[in-house]
């Protein structure tokens, strides 16, 4: 990201804070963004999953349908990934948030399907744990982290690379528990575009 994008990208962060109380103003911000993100704007796409996670867009959605709240995070992280992997598809037509909670609800009817049919002891992980297992080879590895921001390319190296709890990974970051958390999430959705190609 260039010194003239940092900057954009903070300015825009500023008003969507400023904005938070206002569900108009947040979503006329946060619909601008996605269409630059459908539209390939790789530093849109950053932005977008940033508001996304950092403001929760998808959880309202998400607990229509899971009730425990550590499978609620699970969807939550499936969601930023599936927003990555399929921002190409946001036309506009609707609010982003429409098109979000579409995403969050068949991530989460997904995942309820997985407890039902699995025994929850066998280990099925989902999206999220999945993006070490999507990588085809070494080099898509090392080409998908080197891309990621430096913000997030460290949590998901040490997460995901590394195998590190996230307790492990906020003390290496100096961080506290739920931003090492955030990171390695939005750290993975970015990389998960990344590997499917979506700029």
């Amino acid at each position: 990201m260039s010194g003239r994008e940092a900057a954009s990208s903070r300015t825009w962060r500023a008003a969507v804070e400023a904005a938070a109380g206002d569900r108009e103003d947040l979503g006329d911000l946060v619909d601008a963004v996605a269409q630059r993100a459908a539209a390939g704007d790789r530093t849109a796409l950053v932005d977008l999953i940033w508001v996304v996670d950092e403001h929760h867009l998808a959880r309202p959605a998400i607990r229509r349908l899971v009730v425990q709240d550590a499978d609620a995070e699970e969807v939550e992280q499936d969601v930023l990934i599936a927003v990555a992997e399929t921002i190409g598809s946001f036309r506009g037509d609707a609010r982003f948030t429409t098109w979000l909670h579409a995403v969050a609800r068949n991530k989460a009817i997904a995942h309820l399907r997985r407890r039902k049919e699995t025994d929850p002891l066998d280990g099925d992980e989902g999206d999220a744990a999945r993006i070490s297992s999507m990588i085809a080879t070494r080099s898509a590895v090392d080409d998908a982290i080197r891309g990621l921001p430096e913000l997030y390319r460290d949590a998901v190296v040490l997460r995901d690379i590394g195998q590190r709890s996230y307790a492990e990974v906020a003390q290496e970051l100096g961080l506290n528990l739920n931003t090492a958390k955030a990171r390695v999430a939005r750290g993975r959705a970015l990389a998960a575009a990344e590997l499917r190609g979506v700029r």
